[in-house]
């Protein structure tokens, strides 16, 4: 009889999300599966951080949007059956179906953060990531922005983020003396938050790279609800081009500040809520004592997956 890891590797080789470019583990071990997006800007060294670490191996390269698109035509989202929220889009899939435990990928303009907020997993970027080597692939967005991109990662729980964010570099708890959130947001957080006025988070990206240049100084860091995540629009550039029909669509994508985390260099990490493809994105500047706050903070928000899901998605053997 086959073994659960066993399982992993021949499911993704029939690749039934279309999410997988090749399979590059032969032999099953039991360890934590690492997916990384297929792309040149992932260094090895990045990924061989984890697998030197002991407890990961290489199990896949991902598919990805082309040309880095904000959604990927030819993967379809697991739950709803729409296209998925891209670039690392397969990465994404292949987390959230149990093909891997730690997905690699690259955000521009929330190519990390949109793909595992719309599949309700666990994300981080950094600009701190492998950054004096990232510096080799500045490029420009679809909408005339440049940047520089930003490595980061996806998991399916809070103890999986903490222990890949713990790889990299080293965390304490630390409670924050200052987080703000939007004067529209009427959550109950288990710690200290002051309101102030956010501009509209779906409005063109460069209000909003004002606004988290000059906040995120003010603050230890701040949340963004954001959500759903392609779901009642398509939060691409390229479809908001077509008039107004398409850029009000595009408005409703649910697509805010996780558009311009890595614009501004900062560090973000977007926690899931039990709602379909919505979240918290906690977003700081890239210094550590913030980053400690947001991981610390981060385990307070964090909401249990839904059973159902975690049962039928974590059932392999629905592919035989």
């Amino acid at each position: 009889m086959m073994t659960y890891q066993e399982k992993r590797i021949e499911v993704a080789r029939k690749n039934p999300y279309h999410s997988v470019n090749r399979v590059v583990l032969e032999q099953a071990v039991d360890k934590n599966y690492i997916g990384v997006k297929d792309v040149e800007q992932i260094p090895l060294d990045f990924v061989k951080r984890f697998i030197d670490q002991g407890n990961y191996v290489l199990h896949t390269y991902d598919a990805h949007a082309w040309g880095g698109r904000a959604v990927d035509i030819n993967i379809k989202h697991p739950v709803t059956g729409n296209i998925m929220s891209g670039s690392s889009s397969g990465t994404a899939v292949n987390v959230f179906c149990y093909l891997n435990d730690l997905g690699i990928g690259t955000d521009g303009g929330g190519s990390v953060l949109a793909p595992a907020m719309s599949l309700n997993l666990y994300g981080m970027i950094s600009n701190l990531f492998e950054e004096t080597y990232m510096q080799k692939f500045k490029k420009v967005s679809t909408d005339g922005i440049e940047f520089t991109p930003s490595l980061g990662f996806m998991c399916r729980t809070y103890p999986e983020l903490k222990a890949a964010i713990d790889v990299i570099m080293p965390i304490c708890f630390q409670m924050p003396k200052t987080v703000y959130i939007s004067t529209l947001d009427n959550e109950s957080y288990p710690f200290d938050v002051e309101k102030i006025a956010f501009p509209d988070i779906f409005n063109e990206r460069m209000e909003l790279i004002r606004f988290l240049k000059k906040t995120l100084k003010q603050c230890d860091f701040l949340i963004s609800k954001e959500g759903p995540i392609d779901y009642e629009g398509l939060g691409d550039s390229i479809f908001g081009s077509f008039g107004d029909d398409c850029k009000a669509s595009q408005r409703k994508s649910g697509k805010g500040l996780l558009r311009v985390v890595n614009m501004v260099n900062a560090t973000a990490i977007c926690v899931p809520s039990s709602a379909l493809s919505t979240g918290y994105l906690l977003i700081c500047e890239s210094k550590l004592e913030k980053i400690n706050c947001m991981v610390t903070c981060a385990e307070m928000i964090k909401s249990e997956p839904l059973k159902m899901v975690q049962r039928y998605f974590s059932n392999l053997d629905m592919y035989d």
